[in-house]
């Protein structure tokens, strides 16, 4: 947690912004522990609010209002989001033209704050779900699940993660009697939890407002001598009930997304949701439809590493095929699931079969920035080299005393996870009815369909079947609603987690919406050079009329090549490896092969980079939703246009 906002920042029934973090402003705002049941009714949560202000004053027609975002998780912290990206993510959805470029009163640009919250149970809110006493504690127990391995990694790894899970679930329930936030933590609340926020930012909007006026009217009076208050415009005035949400949600952060759109459907004003979640699979907690995409990405490191060749894949050899090095890789592992890599150094260090698939799980979620750093990892392992991987491992695999920023982040990472353990056990149906047979029959299936991943997503399941903390309100559909403007929904066509069905499924029960289909590897677009190193803008401004039909593309990521790592080409998966599981034939894209001539060129300064240099245009598919057209050019990638 950040003890500039935690110790500095008032709590308060309204919205008060001061500076923090630099450039941003911070508050917090008292809302209500239980909105549903009656209980607790003089409880409260502190919100945790960071925003990067918008570069016009709320007064400037050209003002847009709050963009709220939410980075996924569950568990992510919305404030460190913002603190880290928030500034990246104004380039992409504020008009391109500086504010000081146009009188205000010609100008069709629009400029917005990006607002990022920590929902109820996490970070900088307050109060926190914990199930540990301290920070040791915490830590000492996930040194030994890890220790234990993953699912699979010998014949008594599901007898012992069995029971230490149930034990965890036990832990964790002691704290439940009374007004414990892990029985007020579900996504229904931070739903609620954002009504309220849109409610008292659009009171702050006004309040603001009438400030500047006052001001620039004192400084007029103070010129002419003449006293003269002019009336504060209509679209600054505060009507209770009616503020709109606008929204950019990754990953969980699409089903917080979801979840808001069906029950305030007429609040909905612009919503992204980037890395769709299926929320029929996350309300039933079977997590399986999550996977339906994850091997593509793995077949993208094989694919792109044999084009790469050896001298910018040092996992190729001058002749290999995919298929070459992907036996390897498979090697590597059998070779460590009996003989884990003894590592030299200062203490002792193992380097096992778990470790190597849970770094490999890591990087599909950005390969375009991961995959040759695990590219040189793996080619070291298979040499029986360990030393660039052990200082990578050295947070999970030894406890040290607390100290500086290094054991914060630790700590920050195990209360992410207790609160993640909340949302996701508590917003889906319960599990208490699995055996470890059961179990055993869902998690081989799970990594039958995807090698990879399986062993590893399957534990969030397992997770909930000791859980024994019930959320006093969840929210379990339907997920349908006429919202009253479309959501534009995004996905990857090789997504780890999220994969770009479920983009479909979603976007097929919210009439008039659009789907934006990516031909790229990684979750959602938060992980795309495309968008946030180019930071090509996105206007926001331009979503108040959807594109009708035809809509002839999709985006994809164009080959980059790092200008100072240079290791290796990445690119989306041939045409002929995307599986369309919710489309008959004919109804899927025509194969076009058009390609940029600048594909190889590497990342160009900031000043110099180009939208056409990273996006190129190819057919989109639509199935009960209308894909998205992509206009591409210089500056702009226009989705939406007014």
């Amino acid at each position: 947690m950040d003890t500039e906002l935690t110790l500095q920042t008032p709590t308060l029934k309204y919205l008060d912004f001061h500076k923090c973090y630099g450039n941003l402003q911070c508050a917090k705002l008292e809302l209500p522990l239980d909105y549903w049941n009656g209980t607790n009714l003089n409880k409260t949560i502190s919100l945790a609010i960071a925003k990067v202000p918008a570069k016009v004053p709320v007064t400037d027609p050209r003002y847009g209002g709050p963009i709220l975002v939410n980075p996924g998780g569950p568990g992510g912290s919305g404030v460190q989001f913002v603190a880290v990206a928030g500034t990246q993510i104004q380039t992409l959805v504020d008009s391109p033209e500086h504010p000081d470029s146009y009188l205000a009163e010609n100008s069709t640009a629009k400029y917005y704050d990006i607002l990022g919250f920590d929902p109820r149970g996490i970070g900088n809110t307050s109060p926190v779900a914990m199930c540990f006493d301290a920070g040791p504690a915490s830590w000492s127990w996930m040194l030994r699940e890890i220790t234990e391995g993953i699912l699979g990694s010998s014949d008594a790894a599901l007898g012992r993660l069995w029971s230490m899970n149930q034990a965890l679930g036990d832990t964790c329930n002691r704290t439940t009697e009374g007004d414990d936030i892990k029985q007020f933590i579900t996504t229904a609340s931070v739903a609620r939890d954002m009504v309220e926020l849109i409610e008292r930012h659009g009171e702050w909007k006004e309040s603001e407002a009438r400030r500047l006026i006052s001001q620039e009217a004192a400084a007029r009076n103070r010129k002419t001598g003449l006293c003269q208050l002019p009336g504060l415009p209509q679209h600054l005035t505060y009507k209770p009930g009616e503020e709109k949400l606008q929204y950019w949600g990754f990953s969980y952060g699409t089903f917080l997304g979801s979840t808001f759109a069906s029950t305030y459907p007429s609040r909905v004003s612009r919503l992204i949701l980037d890395g769709v979640v299926d929320a029929d699979d996350y309300i039933q907690t079977l997590w399986t439809d999550n996977l339906d995409d994850t091997e593509k990405v793995v077949q993208t490191l094989y694919a792109t590493c044999a084009r790469a060749g050896p001298t910018l894949c040092p996992l190729a050899h001058p002749s290999s095929t995919p298929a070459d090095i992907e036996s390897r890789v498979a090697d590597l592992l059998a070779s460590l699931y009996h003989n884990p890599l003894p590592v030299p150094g200062p203490t002792p260090e193992v380097i096992s079969y778990s470790d190597v698939k849970l770094l490999i799980f890591s990087s599909l979620y950005g390969p375009i920035a991961t995959f040759p750093t695990l590219a040189r990892l793996l080619a070291a392992l298979a040499r029986r080299d360990g030393s660039a991987l052990r200082p990578l491992l050295a947070p999970i695999h030894s406890y040290s005393c607390p100290r500086g920023n290094a054991s914060r982040d630790i700590s920050d990472m195990l209360q992410q996870q207790v609160a993640q353990w909340s949302i996701i056990c508590a917003d889906g149906a319960e599990q208490s009815f699995l055996t470890p047979a059961s179990f055993d029959t869902y998690w081989r299936a799970l990594d039958a369909k995807s090698p990879s991943t399986g062993a590893i997503w399957a534990r969030i399941r397992m997770r909930c079947a000791g859980w024994r903390v019930r959320a006093l309100h969840r929210f379990a559909g339907p997920f349908k609603g006429q919202t009253a403007h479309p959501v534009l929904w995004v996905g990857n066509t090789a997504d780890p987690v999220t994969p770009v069905g479920s983009a479909w499924k979603m976007a097929a029960r919210f009439p008039g919406s659009v789907v934006l289909e990516q031909d790229s590897a990684g979750v959602s677009s938060s992980f795309l050079a495309c968008l946030l190193l180019l930071s090509a803008p996105f206007p926001f401004s331009s979503c108040a009329h959807l594109p009708p039909p035809p809509f002839p593309s999709t985006l994809d990521d164009a080959t980059l090549t790092h200008p100072q790592t240079a290791l290796l080409h990445l690119r989306p998966l041939p045409l002929h490896h995307r599986r369309h599981p919710r489309l008959p034939a004919h109804r899927r894209p025509p194969r076009t092969r058009d390609r940029l001539p600048a594909q190889r060129r590497a990342l160009r300064p900031a000043a110099a980079r180009s939208a056409r240099s990273c996006f190129r245009r190819r057919h989109a598919r639509a199935a009960g939703a209308r894909g998205a057209t992509a206009s591409v050019g210089r500056g702009a990638v226009g989705v939406w246009r007014d």
